[in-house]
């Protein structure tokens, strides 16, 4: 077997060896070089061709699931969507070399050399393209287990800064422990979160629980309700907490316990004693605690990083959940590793706002979709959900489809209502989708390849439009936004009509010869932004 060395001669060999010797050895290192390149690289044009017929509910759409490899799916969001996604989820390929991660339409096992290089250039590759797609506000957060996580975490570090992680959160993923296990029970999964700056993300507090109200009563029956009591001292020196005070009972307690002192100063503490705010227990003599109402502390609370299964669901959860919904005839049919929708709540309650968009481009079985709508619903949010999923077919199964058959599906059902395996009738959550494929066009043949169907969708979406259909004819407008196909008089006309009936400062109008349009508009183009296809969309999507 030939190698790139073979042809060195000893003096350039041990200078590369020296350049080698002399580099920094900490940190993540693959064989970028030795590897198989990965065939989804691509310098091609990506066009979205929409599908209506898989499609869902009426257009305009807001919502997309994209079918196709994700590396092109991003490169096209970028063009659409760069700095405009508040939060990403994504649940990649563990690469465990159990048939969960595909290089090239083949598996990657547990013998290949290079297992873990090609897993780190795949994600790699795709986490770049992610970056660009959030928000100076935005995050991400990616699921992984113990099989890539510290490889992930220093090339998440990499990517996006190791000053931008947040939180290594850990997942609870079963309700009982594995007595099967050779050593330890695999009880858990992670989160890594990463901003895409940590000075601008901020994260939403979490609803409080009923569990967490409990622990506020009301012995006192003090009218402004439950009440938990804190206590008053503290390790922290307090220059004014040395004072002494006495009990209604009539003790004086000379100081607070040793080694310690009031959290408030001795007025302060007077007037809350008056307010009825300190609490000396039942008989009247006990050392004094603060009362903290219920009703004046914060509606919510900060996240942590462990989240039980009885709060965000388990495995189990997952693929009941799954099968209550598509109903496969066995449970060996359902999706692998579907995730519980209660974990997919979590992470949009924490991370996102009632208008945000957000991306899952590891869609699998959909649950990122049905959270969304789950979410909206409760808030009365308006979400806007993208998807990406590719058809998972292999050199054996070169008819799978995962993204139409199980992701959209999925989310179809949920939108939309279905009958659950009880035979009863589950309303659906409301709401559609666009769907679409991504298709790759070389960039020399833009012009000849790129339908005017593609084309009106790019536009859309590179003005932040929801989707609608092309009419089929020459003309389309929408907005600030006119296409015209051809020079047809009819379809030139109807451009003028839309210009004409739309008070727009400076519309955009999209056309594949701008120079010849400006001539039949005469002095109208003048307060045209006229801009050429397909030159407009190859310089936006860049590399």
């Amino acid at each position: 077997m030939t190698s790139k060395y073979d042809q060195l001669d000893r003096q350039t060999l041990i200078g590369l060896l020296q350049r080698r010797d002399a580099e920094r050895q900490l940190g993540l290192v693959w064989e970028r070089e030795e590897i198989e390149v990965d065939q989804a690289l691509n310098d091609d044009f990506v066009a979205l061709s929409l599908d209506a017929g898989l499609s869902h509910g009426a257009a305009p759409w807001d919502n997309l699931i994209i079918e196709g490899d994700n590396y092109d799916a991003l490169r096209a969001l970028r063009m659409t969507h760069k700095g405009a996604i508040r939060c990403i989820y994504i649940d990649p390929p563990y690469n465990t070399g159990n048939k969960d991660f595909v290089y090239n339409d083949r598996f990657v096992d547990k013998t290949h050399r290079f297992r873990h290089s090609l897993w780190l250039e795949f994600m790699y590759r795709r986490l770049q393209l992610a970056k660009e797609l959030l928000a100076d506000d935005g995050v991400i957060f990616v699921s992984i287990d113990d099989n890539e996580l510290f490889r992930l975490g220093m090339l998440m570090d990499r990517v996006f800064g190791e000053d931008n992680f947040i939180a290594n959160v850990i997942w609870q993923k079963v309700y009982s422990p594995k007595n099967t296990a050779q050593h330890f029970s695999d009880d858990h999964e992670y989160l890594l979160v990463y901003a895409r700056s940590r000075q601008h993300w901020q994260s939403n507090p979490l609803p409080r629980s009923a569990e967490q109200d409990r622990a506020y009563k009301n012995p006192d029956n003090d009218p402004r309700g439950p009440w938990k009591a804190g206590d008053m001292s503290a390790r922290n020196y307090y220059g004014e907490g040395t004072y002494s005070v006495m009990t209604p009972s009539g003790r004086v307690i000379e100081a607070p316990p040793s080694g310690r002192y009031w959290v408030i100063s001795e007025s302060k503490f007077k007037s809350f004693d008056e307010d009825g705010r300190i609490w000396w227990g039942k008989d009247g003599s006990n050392v004094p605690s603060i009362k903290r109402f219920l009703s004046e502390v914060k509606q919510g609370v900060i996240a942590q990083t462990l989240w039980k299964y009885e709060e965000v669901g388990h495995t189990q959860d997952a693929k009941k959940q799954l099968l209550e919904i598509l109903q496969f005839d066995s449970s060996a049919e359902v999706f692998s590793t579907p995730k519980p929708v209660q974990l997919m709540e979590r992470i949009l309650r924490i991370a996102s706002r009632p208008g945000d968009t957000v991306l899952d481009f590891f869609a699998g079985s959909g649950t990122f979709a049905q959270a969304v709508a789950k979410l909206n619903a409760e808030d009365g949010g308006q979400r806007k959900f993208i998807l990406v999923s590719s058809t998972e077919a292999t050199q054996d199964a070169p008819d799978k489809n995962l993204c139409r058959d199980v992701c959209a599906q999925r989310v179809r059902r949920v939108l939309g209502g279905y009958i659950n395996t009880k035979g009863q009738e589950v309303a659906g959550l409301g709401g559609g989708f666009a769907y679409l494929r991504a298709k790759r066009i070389p960039k020399h043949r833009m012009a000849l390849k790129l339908d005017h169907a593609e084309v009106w969708s790019a536009l859309q979406l590179l003005h932040g439009l929801p989707l609608s259909p092309w009419p089929g004819d020459g003309f389309a407008g929408d907005g600030e936004l006119a296409y015209l196909a051809d020079f047809h008089a009819a379809h030139v006309q109807r451009l003028r009509d839309w210009l004409q009936a739309r008070a727009i400062a400076v519309p955009h109008v999209y056309s594949w010869s701008p120079q010849r349009l400006a001539g039949l508009l005469g002095d109208a183009a003048a307060e045209l932004a006229l801009l050429p296809l397909p030159q407009h969309l190859r310089e936006r999507f860049g590399r």
